[in-house]
C-alpha cells in the first residue's frame, strides 16, 4: 500500500514528503499515547526534515496546520483516527490506523528519495517496539512485521542495484556507441541512418516505444545530429553516466553497511 493511497491522496502538494509526514503522524500519536494535536504533527514533520537535511535542500518546504488537519480528517474518514472535537481538539489513531500507517511509511515497493530510505529505516530500528505499544495481538504482530529495518534496506538495496547495472551499461556504451556513429558517417551514411545502425547494433535506449532513437536524430538540424551522434554519446557516458554510477555504487555500499550492522 502506497502512502499516498493513505494519507496524501488529497492532497498532491504532500505527495513528495509523504514518507516525513506519516512518520510524522505515528510519532505524535505513539509520543503522545494516542492524545496529540496537529502543531505536534508539524513539529515532528520538520524535525524529520531537519535530521535529513532537507531544511537545506529544500528550505521551502513546510507542512501548514491546515494540511495536517485535512490529513487527519482523511484519516478519520476511514477509520484510521479519532477525535477533533472542541475548541482544542486532539486526536489519536486507531489500532487500525496504525497498523495501515506503518504498512505506507514500509512498503519495499515504494520508490523515495535515498534519505527517506534512511529516515524509514532508523525509525523502524530505533522505534519499533513504542509503536508495537499502541496496539495490541494481531496488529501488533503486523506492525513489527513491517517495522524491519533489515527488510527495507534491503529491498532499496536491491533497486539501487538494478539501477547501477542500468547507469554502467550506458556508460560502458557511450564510447563504443560513438566509434561506431563515426564509423558509419564516415562510410558516408546520413545521421538518420547511421543512427539505425546504432539501433540495430544494439544501444541501450530505454525509450524506444515512445521514439524511436533513429526518429530523434531525424529531428535535428543537421549540425546537431552529427553532434549527438559523435561527442553525444562519449560526454553522456563521461560527464553523466559515470558520475551517477559512482553515485549509486556509493549508496549501494551505504545499505549493504547498515544492513549488515543488523546481522544476517
Amino acid at each position: 500500500m502506497s502512502n499516498d493511497s493513505v494519507i496524501t491522496r488529497r492532497d498532491s502538494a504532500l505527495r513528495a514528503a509523504s514518507t516525513p509526514l506519516v512518520a510524522a503522524v505515528l510519532a505524535a500519536d505513539a509520543a503522545g499515547r494516542g492524545s496529540f494535536r496537529p502543531q505536534d504533527v508539524r513539529f515532528y514533520f520538520l524535525l524529520f526534515m531537519n535530521w535529513m537535511g532537507e531544511d537545506h535542500r529544500r528550505p521551502e518546504v513546510d507542512l501548514e496546520l491546515t494540511q495536517v488537519r485535512r490529513t487527519l480528517l482523511t484519516l478519520a474518514t476511514g477509520g484510521m483516527a479519532a477525535g477533533g472535537a472542541g475548541r482544542r481538539p486532539t486526536w489519536g489513531l486507531t489500532a487500525e490506523g496504525v497498523t495501515r500507517l506503518v504498512e505506507a511509511l514500509c512498503d519495499p515497493r515504494a520508490v523515495r528519495p535515498f534519505e527517506h530510505v534512511l529516515l524509514v529505516a532508523t525509525v523502524a530500528q530505533t522505534y519499533a517496539d513504542i509503536i508495537a505499544a499502541r496496539v495490541e495481538g494481531g496488529h501488533a504482530r503486523r506492525v513489527r512485521q513491517h517495522l524491519d529495518a533489515r527488510r527495507l534496506l534491503r529491498a532499496e538495496r536491491r533497486r539501487l542495484s538494478d539501477a547501477l547495472d542500468a547507469m554502467e551499461a550506458r556508460r560502458d556504451a557511450g564510447p563504443a556507441l560513438s566509434a561506431r556513429a563515426r564509423e558509419s558517417l564516415a562510410a558516408g551514411l546520413d545521421p538518420v541512418a547511421a543512427a539505425a545502425a546504432l539501433e540495430a547494433g544494439g544501444m541501450p535506449y530505454q525509450l524506444h516505444p515512445m521514439r524511436p532513437y533513429r526518429e530523434v536524430v531525424a529531428g535535428l538540424p543537421a549540425a546537431l545530429a552529427r553532434l549527438e551522434l559523435t561527442e553525444g554519446h562519449q560526454r553522456r557516458a563521461r560527464r553523466l553516466f559515470a558520475p551517477l554510477a559512482d553515485d549509486l555504487r556509493g549508496r549501494v555500499a551505504i545499505l549493504a553497511a547498515l544492513e549488515a550492522e543488523l546481522g544476517a
